[in-house]
């Protein structure tokens, strides 16, 4: 077996493609878990999560404004030779669910903190749509192109999701365990990283469906946590953007940021 065939054979698996994000999420400054193992109680194994990117809070000692705001995100990636189609827009209702962005918050006693839903009110009112259902293709016998909803691709973005609402959970319950000493407010975000195209798919006034090619999209996910009905929003973002997307998430993290800090100066005075 020749060096070309085995870059070859691992280009094609998507091992390749973990190791690049990888690396370019630490060269870009995040603390990096690659290959996360936990136990699935659904299938009953051990299974993964490809990468677990955040942030980093440089504190200087002494500094009075000190806050600890960040981005957990909880990346799968797939190797899509065939492009992820979202469609069915999320029409916002009372019956909506509210929980569907996890938030970890502590706030020290004496600092008014009116900010508790930080992060869900400013995604909430970035101007893009959620979407509800999702398709990819695959080629039949004939070479016919069929749409298709993967068990594959589902039973991995529940996984995905599963963990994400375990680890939010669990450092809820161990924060209220500990002494309301620090001021902290996290987001844990799930997010699908494809290695190839994103459509959105609509339907205009006519009835008429229309393809648009995305950057990134959103996709409101339905599961069971512990055998609780749960909703979580994935992001779903495209390797070619994932640079800039990120970009946009940490203005998101940095106007969260100076809302604390300016919680905290007002304690002050």
């Amino acid at each position: 077996m020749t060096e070309e065939q085995i870059l070859k054979a691992i280009s094609k698996s998507g091992y390749l493609f973990e190791s690049e994000i990888s690396k370019f999420l630490a060269d870009n400054g995040f603390f990096v878990e690659s290959n996360v193992i936990f136990h699935d109680p659904i299938t009953t194994q051990n299974r993964e999560i490809d990468n677990v990117p955040e942030t980093y809070n440089d504190f200087s000692i002494g500094d009075s404004d000190r806050v600890c705001c960040k981005i957990r995100y909880y990346f799968e990636l797939k190797n899509n030779d065939f492009p992820l189609v979202l469609l069915t827009k999320l029409q916002i209702n009372p019956n909506t669910p509210e929980d569907i962005f996890k938030e970890v918050l502590t706030v020290p006693s004496g600092i008014k903190y009116d900010s508790y839903s930080a992060f869900t009110e400013k995604l909430y009112d970035h101007n893009q749509n959620f979407y509800t259902q999702y398709c990819s293709f695959s080629k039949k016998k004939d070479n016919e192109i069929m749409a298709s909803h993967p068990d594959e691709l589902y039973s991995s973005l529940s996984k995905l999701c599963w963990y994400c609402e375990k680890r939010t959970t669990e450092t809820n319950e161990l924060f209220e365990e500990m002494t309301n000493e620090y001021f902290r407010h996290w987001l844990d975000l799930p997010v699908l990283l494809l290695s190839n195209d994103l459509y959105e798919l609509n339907v205009d006034e006519d009835n008429n469906p229309k393809l648009e090619k995305v950057k990134y999209s959103r996709l409101l996910l339905n599961f069971h946590y512990n055998a609780t009905p749960t909703s979580t929003v994935i992001y779903v973002v495209t390797k070619d953007n994932l640079k800039d997307w990120l970009l946009e998430m940490e203005k998101l993290e940095n106007s969260v940021r100076t809302q604390m800090k300016e919680s905290k100066i007002k304690q002050t005075i």
